[in-house]
C-alpha cells in the first residue's frame, strides 16, 4: 500500500477530556492548531473558533432563546480539520460528542466515518477520549457508540485520560487497609491502575464493537485545560 501523505484522526470526546493537551503532546508542540473548512479555507485557530462558538451560545442563552442541538452543530462542524503548523502530517477532526445520547449526532459521526473509508480524505484512526476524573465511568452515549457503531477498517483507540485522578481514592483505600501514609502514597498509582482494569475496562471491552486498543494517560493534564 502507498504511504499516505497525511494521517487523519477523528477525535470523539466528552467535555473536559483533556483533548487539546493530548494533541499537543502527540505533535510535540504548545501551539494552537489552525482550523480549515471542508474546502481548505482557513477558519482560524481552534481557540478562536471555540471562543466564537461559546460567545454565540452565551448570547443566545442571554437573550432567552433556546439553543437547539442543530444550532450547536452549526458552530462546531465535524468536517472542519485541525492542523498544527509544526506537524502538518497529522489532520484532526473533532466531534463535539453525543453525551446526551442524541441519535442525530450519532448519525453525523457514523456518516463521517463511512464517507472516509478510503480515498484522499481517508480516515485512519478514531481516538475516543474518556476522562477518569468523574463519577460517570462510562456514559450512556459511550455505550451506544460501542454497541452500535461498526467502524469497519478504521480502528478505535480509547484514551483514558487523567488517570492520576484515581490515585486519591487508591491512597485512601490502601491507608484503610493498614498501610502507612508513605506506603499508601507510593503504592497508590499501581493500585489505581489495578482497580481501573477491573472496573473501567470491562465496560468497554465487553461491548459488541470494542476498541482495538486502550491507552491510559496520566500526569500530563493541566487543570486549566478545559477544551
Amino acid at each position: 500500500m502507498p504511504k499516505p501523505q497525511c494521517f487523519r484522526v477523528l477525535i470523539i470526546r466528552r467535555a473536559n477530556a483533556g483533548k487539546t493537551t493530548v494533541l499537543r503532546a502527540v505533535c510535540g508542540t504548545d501551539e494552537e492548531p489552525k482550523v480549515y473548512d471542508r474546502k481548505g479555507h482557513k477558519v482560524g485557530s481552534f481557540r478562536t473558533v471555540f471562543r466564537s462558538a461559546r460567545n454565540k451560545i452565551a448570547g443566545a442563552e442571554g437573550s432567552g432563546a433556546i439553543l437547539s442541538p442543530c444550532a450547536e452543530r452549526g458552530l462546531h462542524d465535524i468536517e472542519y480539520s485541525m492542523v498544527f503548523p509544526s506537524c502538518p502530517g497529522f489532520i484532526f477532526h473533532d466531534s463535539r460528542g453525543f453525551e446526551s445520547g442524541a441519535t442525530d449526532e450519532l448519525d453525523v459521526v457514523r456518516d463521517f466515518i463511512q464517507a472516509r473509508v478510503d480515498g484522499k480524505e481517508q480516515l485512519h484512526i478514531i481516538w475516543y477520549c474518556i476522562p477518569t476524573d468523574t463519577n460517570r465511568v462510562i456514559t450512556a452515549a459511550e455505550r451506544v457508540f460501542f454497541e452500535n457503531i461498526d467502524t469497519g477498517r478504521v480502528p478505535v483507540l480509547v484514551l483514558f485520560t487523567k488517570l492520576d485522578a484515581l490515585d486519591a481514592a487508591a491512597y485512601t483505600a490502601l491507608e484503610a487497609n493498614g498501610l502507612s501514609p508513605a506506603e499508601a502514597k507510593k503504592g497508590a498509582p499501581a493500585y489505581a491502575e489495578e482497580q481501573f482494569k477491573k472496573t473501567h475496562l470491562p465496560l468497554i471491552n465487553d461491548q459488541p464493537y470494542p476498541p482495538k486498543g486502550v491507552v491510559c494517560l496520566r500526569s500530563i493534564f493541566l487543570a486549566t485545560d478545559l477544551l
